[in-house]
């Protein structure tokens, strides 16, 4: 058992790295909803707005091309992501489990082990099919615009 619970305290790192850059996002969407809020309130003032500074609030400042982008970057970590928790779970059981064999764990402790990598597992296999969603968006989206241009 000690080594499921060494198993999970080594995810606690993946949080502290995911978590800031969550945070980060998030910080940065509101400043620019904030931005247009501002801007589409002074303008109900009657106020003089910066045309340019007004365009580039109200339009989208992602361009089809970093969107694409986006949707390949994303596909390949999620996908990688996906492929790396599901093998690290598979020969973590195959290690524990020959552990547990070896130090006699009772029936109860080899079934917690067993659910437990069952869920990592599944946690791994839908990233791995979050992944496979954003690559077959983003072939998707590239066929569209090649038709288009």
């Amino acid at each position: 058992m000690n080594y499921l619970f060494r198993f999970l305290s080594n995810l606690i790192p993946a949080a502290v790295i995911v978590l800031p850059i969550m945070f980060y996002y998030l910080y940065r969407r509101n400043i620019l909803n904030t931005k247009r809020e501002i801007l589409l309130k002074e303008i109900e003032k009657g106020n003089i707005v910066d045309p340019e500074m007004l365009a580039k609030s109200l339009t989208n400042p992602i361009t089809e091309e970093r969107r694409l982008q986006n949707s390949l970057r994303c596909g390949i970590i999620f996908s990688f992501a996906g492929v790396v928790v599901t093998i690290a779970c598979v020969v973590f059981y195959s290690y524990a489990e020959a552990q547990a064999r070896g130090d006699n764990w009772g029936a109860d402790e080899l079934l917690t082990l067993r659910f437990v990598v069952t869920l990592v597992m599944v946690v791994g296999a839908i990233l791995l099919g979050v992944g496979i969603a954003y690559l077959v968006s983003y072939f998707n989206q590239k066929k569209r615009i090649n038709k288009t241009a």
